[in-house]
């Protein structure tokens, strides 16, 4: 690249509103990612449904820019805030589990120093803040209008209940456990748990923490959920369909329904056998990520 495209690139970087080039911004507008798969870490493992350090790196450079606020309010073990801190943002996470946030705490600590980062940015301004509660208390308390990307992938209802004892009972040699590397624990006893809840009332919740969220959130920012459909056979439910809930709570609160990207996770999923010889249900593979915008 010479001295005139360094110039063009600059130029492009300082009108959009990420600090993206225009090859940049088309090279990352694909509706269907498989690329951002990876092994889970040690620390990812004992929580069982992490997403990939990768796919939130993308996220982060496509809806915010240096020196954005970026909010998870599931943090888990802690991947949002370390994608955000190594992206040069800020970074404000809530984590109501206690073995999680001191993953987390851990993690966030050691991405300061591997970085050199002091604590605090320039103007004193904290670059990462660490909450342990239920979020729809610590929410309360986040400045209006000061988030600039919130990206999460929350507990889906009380699932995780559900596929525990089938895998222990049902599928304790299927290939899920055996190939697919697939490790589901319980994240808590605690009542406040979205995991803990069945649909309706997880729901309830969600539609609250989406209020917060839409007051806490900027005009014009943005709110990705990285979210999986599921069923429920067993209680004659064949088909959950949790993104769409998901972006119809972020409408009732106020949020455009924005876009939707396909996580496609094929390539380190074994396919099993499903309903045979009765009914045919294919593996859900792949998952949503429901990204929802606050009307300017």
């Amino acid at each position: 690249m010479d001295k005139e495209d360094d110039l063009k690139a600059e130029s492009q970087r300082k009108r959009t509103f990420n600090g993206l080039t225009a090859t940049e911004w088309a090279s990352l507008s694909s509706s269907v990612w498989n690329d951002v798969s990876s092994t889970r870490s040690k620390k990812h493992l004992d929580h069982g449904a992490t997403f990939p350090e990768k796919l939130c790196a993308r996220l982060i450079s496509m809806y915010s820019r240096k020196g954005d606020l970026v909010l998870d309010p599931f943090l888990g073990t802690g991947t949002t805030m370390a994608a955000a801190l190594k992206a040069e943002r800020q970074a404000y996470g809530i984590e109501l589990t206690d073995r999680f946030f001191s993953v987390a705490e851990k993690w966030m600590m050691e991405v300061l120093q591997e970085g050199q980062l002091d604590l605090f940015s320039e103007g004193d301004k904290p670059r990462c803040k660490l909450v342990k509660g239920d979020c729809l208390d610590a929410l309360k308390f986040a400045a209006p209008s000061s988030v600039q990307l919130t990206l999460t992938s929350p507990p889906y209802a009380d699932l995780i209940h559900k596929v525990v004892k089938d895998r222990s009972e049902t599928h304790k040699n299927s290939r899920f456990v055996t190939e697919n590397n697939s490790t589901t624990n319980l994240y808590s006893s605690d009542s406040r748990d979205l995991g803990n809840m069945p649909l309706d009332l997880y729901m309830q919740k969600v539609e609250k923490v989406m209020e917060l969220i839409f007051k806490a959130t900027r005009p014009g920012g943005y709110n990705a959920w990285v979210v999986k459909d599921y069923r429920d056979t067993k209680h004659g439910v064949p088909y959950i369909d949790l993104h769409s809930k998901i972006a119809q709570a972020g409408e009732k609160a106020g949020f455009l329904y924005h876009d939707l990207i396909i996580w496609d996770q094929n390539a380190h999923r074994k396919l099993v056998l499903l309903g045979y010889p009765s009914v045919f249900y294919v593996n859900q593979n792949h998952s949503y990520i429901v990204i929802m915008r606050k009307p300017r």
